[in-house]
């Protein structure tokens, strides 16, 4: 990590300076973003699907490991001026297509299968997103859910559904606000 980090030093020190100088930018921490660098690195993934762009801070790391196994990355955002800014820093990094809008109409559209999910957006819809995605899984695709320690209450319905539809395995991972990190499988 120190490697990467030290790489992209100057990158990730705009990321910084724009979370504390910008208002409604939802970044994930370090210590999350390199979590998700090491899934992807062990699952090496061909296609990946972020629901949750902000400006474009977790795609990055998701970039980065991505290019060792070839994947690429699909990511939403349904603020303009957050998709604009992550257009923006992400533009050096050739693996990501970006959508704009609302997952929930944006999702039915993808014609992609995967098999790395990450959602980190509207917490009330993560039941949405992950039922319209049930039929763009791969088997044994890798979900990973944000904030379902801080917003417990709200992402509810997800943690319920996931929790009892055998097609899943899941855990609860108590780092920072809370990651479900969740398997599925089209057969039980």
């Amino acid at each position: 990590m120190e490697k990467i980090k030290e790489t992209y030093k100057l990158q990730l020190a705009k990321f910084k300076a724009q979370k504390k100088n910008q208002r409604r930018l939802w970044n994930i921490s370090e210590k999350c973003a390199e979590l998700l660098f090491m899934l992807i690195q062990a699952k090496r993934p061909k296609r990946i699907l972020e629901i949750g762009t902000s400006n474009g801070y977790s795609t990055f790391w998701l970039s980065l490991a991505a290019e060792s196994c070839g994947a690429v990355i699909d990511t939403i955002e349904i603020d303009e001026s957050r998709f604009k800014l992550a257009k923006e820093n992400l533009k050096e990094l050739s693996n990501i297509v970006q959508h704009v809008g609302k997952a929930e109409f944006i999702i039915p559209e993808l014609n992609n299968k995967y098999d790395f999910v990450f959602i980190d957006a509207g917490k009330i819809d993560y039941i949405i997103y992950l039922k319209l995605l049930l039929e763009k899984l791969k088997n044994n695709a890798l979900i990973v859910a944000d904030n379902v320690i801080s917003h417990e209450d709200t992402v509810k319905e997800y943690l319920d559904f996931i929790n009892s539809d055998l097609r899943f395995v899941s855990m609860t991972l108590p780092l920072e606000a809370g990651l479900e990190i969740s398997v599925f499988r089209r057969k039980v």
